[in-house]
C-alpha cells in the first residue's frame, strides 16, 4: 500500500508571512496566515475534500489557493473563473463542435473524437496529479456565479473520484490513487449553493472582523493594515496605511447603512497601490504628508461607488483618527 505523503499544512504557523511571486494570473503579493486558514487546509488535504472559501468580494479568498500551491512545493495552480454562461461539463471537458463540423465538411473527420474533445481544468489537474508530485491545486473562482448545474455536476466526480466522457466511447477518467487535486472554490455568496454540494466540502469563512463596537472597529482596521503590510512592494508610511484603513471603515459603514455593497480589502489595496505610485519620487521625510494628501483627495473615488452617495463627503483626517483611537490602537501603533 502506498503511503500518503505527510500533510504539508501541519507545519504552518499562524501569524506568519508567505511571499507569493508574480505569476501568469496574479501579481506579486504577501499572505499573512491565520489559524482558521491553516486548519481548513489541513482538513481539506487530510479528508481529500474540496475547500469552499466563503466571504465578501475582495477579501483575499483566491489568494489561499496560491498559498496552498506554494506550500505544496510550488505545485501547478490551475485557475477557472466561473461566469454566468459557464456550463455544467466545462470543468470536465467540452466538445469543439465547430472544428468537428469543419472537418466533416472537408471529409477528414476524426471518428474517435479525440481531436475535438478538449480537456477541462479538472481533467487537466487530474492528469497533472497522475504525473506525480507535487499535487496540483485547482482554483474554481466565484462558483456562485454559475447555475446550480455546475456544482451538481461536480458531486459525482467528488464522490467517485472519476467521471465518464461519452464522446470518447464513455472513457472513464480516474483520479490517480483515488486522490483528486486539491480543489479550492470561492464564493461571494451572490447565489446559494446546493446543500448537497456544500456538505461535500470543507468550508472556511474569511469575512473580516465585525465592526459594530469600538473594539470591533480597531480589529477591522488592524485586519486591513496587517494585510496591507504584506504588500512589501508598496512603500507606504504607517500613518497613511492606518488612516486609509479608517477611511475604508468609515465609507463601509455608510454603504452598509444604505444597503449598498461593502467596500473592503480590495479597495484598500487599490488605495495603497495608488499612494505608492504617486509618491515614489517623494523624499522619505515628506512621504507621510504627501500620501495623506493624496489619500484625502482620491479615496472617495475608490470607496464611494453609488450614484446617490455624495463623493464630496469630508475625509477622515489624522486629527479625527487620533481622537477616535482606543488605547489598544495607540499601543499597537507604537509597537510598529
Amino acid at each position: 500500500m502506498t503511503q500518503t505523503p505527510p500533510n504539508p499544512f501541519v507545519a504552518l504557523q499562524p501569524d506568519s508571512e508567505l511571499g507569493l511571486p508574480e505569476s501568469e494570473h496574479f501579481s506579486a503579493a504577501g499572505h499573512w496566515w491565520s489559524q482558521p486558514e491553516i486548519d481548513a487546509l489541513i482538513l481539506a488535504y487530510a479528508a481529500r475534500r474540496p475547500l469552499l472559501v466563503r466571504g465578501e468580494a475582495g477579501s483575499g479568498k483566491s489568494q489561499i489557493a496560491r498559498c496552498a500551491a506554494r506550500v505544496l512545493g510550488d505545485a501547478p495552480l490551475l485557475v477557472e473563473v466561473i461566469h454566468p454562461r459557464f456550463e455544467a461539463l466545462d470543468l470536465l471537458y467540452r466538445v469543439d463542435a465547430v472544428e468537428r463540423l469543419a472537418d466533416a465538411e472537408l471529409k477528414r473527420l476524426d471518428e474517435s473524437n479525440e481531436k475535438y474533445v478538449k480537456h477541462g481544468r479538472l481533467w487537466q489537474a487530474m492528469e497533472l496529479a497522475r504525473a506525480g508530485a507535487p499535487l496540483p491545486v485547482l482554483l474554481i473562482d466565484e462558483i456562485d456565479k454559475a447555475d446550480a448545474d455546475v456544482p451538481n455536476a461536480l458531486l459525482d466526480v467528488l464522490g467517485n473520484r472519476s467521471f465518464q466522457v461519452p464522446p470518447l466511447a464513455h472513457r472513464v477518467v480516474r483520479a490517480a490513487g483515488g486522490r483528486l487535486p486539491l480543489i479550492i472554490l470561492t464564493t461571494n455568496e451572490e447565489r446559494e449553493l446546493p446543500a448537497a454540494f456544500v456538505r461535500r466540502c470543507v468550508v472556511l469563512n474569511v469575512n473580516p472582523p465585525a465592526h459594530e463596537t469600538p473594539q470591533g472597529d480597531e480589529a477591522f482596521i488592524d485586519w486591513l493594515a496587517t494585510r496591507g503590510r504584506m504588500h512589501r512592494q508598496l512603500a507606504i508610511a504607517e500613518e497613511a496605511r492606518r488612516l486609509a484603513a479608517r477611511q475604508v471603515l468609515a465609507d463601509r459603514k455608510v454603504a452598509i447603512g444604505l444597503g449598498y455593497p461593502k467596500v473592503g480589502l480590495a479597495e484598500y489595496i487599490d488605495l495603497l497601490s495608488a499612494l505608492h505610485e504617486l509618491t515614489q519620487a517623494t523624499p522619505e521625510e515628506a512621504r507621510t504628508d504627501e500620501q495623506i494628501h493624496w489619500l484625502q483627495r482620491l479615496a472617495a473615488y475608490a470607496l464611494v461607488k453609488n450614484a446617490d452617495q455624495p463623493q464630496d463627503r469630508p475625509p477622515v483626517t489624522p486629527a479625527s483618527a487620533a481622537a477616535s483611537a482606543t488605547p489598544a490602537d495607540d499601543a499597537g501603533r507604537a509597537s510598529r
